[in-house]
């Protein structure tokens, strides 16, 4: 029997353990992301554009799938840590709520609270915010008020953007890969592929990765964009 109880107070031990040092670990990485690696218009403030920040190799979004990760675990051992506790929980909360009926209410609005919380980021959907491109937002901090067009005749001397233009129609970073991208902007991914020198075997990966490897910018995806584009109503003309 002493070797048993024993037994399960070390496990209590190591469970608090693990659950300590998860805390700590999902706080650390949430820190990094809220201060360290910033998302996109904080970081082309602070660094410039055409930029990916990246800890050990990973990039923003790797870091939060860790995080999220981390979590899921750190909530599964709180489940069993409030198991092999249950006895202990049942008799405190029956001390701290003498009254059956309220202490009845107090489980069930307790359990819905559970199922919202865990249920409630499924079942929502967010808010599309339209969102100015980024180089009006400069103009306007700037003070300037000239506008900008964004009307694009349907001629083919139209569809010559200029670089500034290019920057402000798509935009790119470095956590998306170049299928996605074709498939956004509506241009073939071997294409885009072979204009920056990429194998298309290589189109799932992510851009920040890929323009370490193969030395292209932003940009450079940016005008290939622009060049595709202006091709394909060359010839369709």
């Amino acid at each position: 029997m002493k070797s048993i109880l024993k037994d399960k107070s070390k496990l209590n031990l190591g469970i608090d353990v693990m659950l300590f040092l998860l805390m700590l670990l999902v706080a650390g990485i949430g820190l990094l992301i809220k201060y360290v690696l910033v998302p996109g218009a904080q970081r082309n403030e602070l660094y410039g554009s055409d930029v990916e920040l990246e800890l050990f190799g990973l990039a923003r979004h790797d870091w939060g799938r860790i995080h999220f990760i981390a979590s899921l675990v750190f909530m599964a051992l709180l489940i069993l840590h409030i198991l092999f506790h249950w006895k202990m929980v049942v008799c405190i909360f029956k001390r701290m709520v003498p009254n059956k009926p309220l202490r009845m209410v107090a489980s069930w609005l307790l359990a819905f609270a559970t199922i919202f919380f865990i249920a409630f980021p499924l079942l929502v959907k967010p808010e599309i915010v339209e969102r100015e491109p980024l180089n009006r937002n400069q103009q306007a901090a700037k003070g300037t008020t000239e506008p900008v067009d964004r009307n694009i005749e349907n001629n083919a001397d139209s569809l010559h953007y200029s670089d500034h233009d290019a920057h402000a129609v798509y935009e790119i970073n470095g956590s998306q890969t170049l299928e996605f991208i074709a498939t956004k902007y509506g241009v073939p991914v071997s294409s885009l592929a072979a204009d920056l020198n990429i194998p298309v075997s290589k189109a799932g990966e992510k851009l920040g990765r890929l323009k370490k490897q193969y030395s292209f910018t932003m940009d450079d995806v940016r005008e290939c964009i622009s060049k595709i584009k202006r091709d394909e109503d060359h010839n369709a003309h």
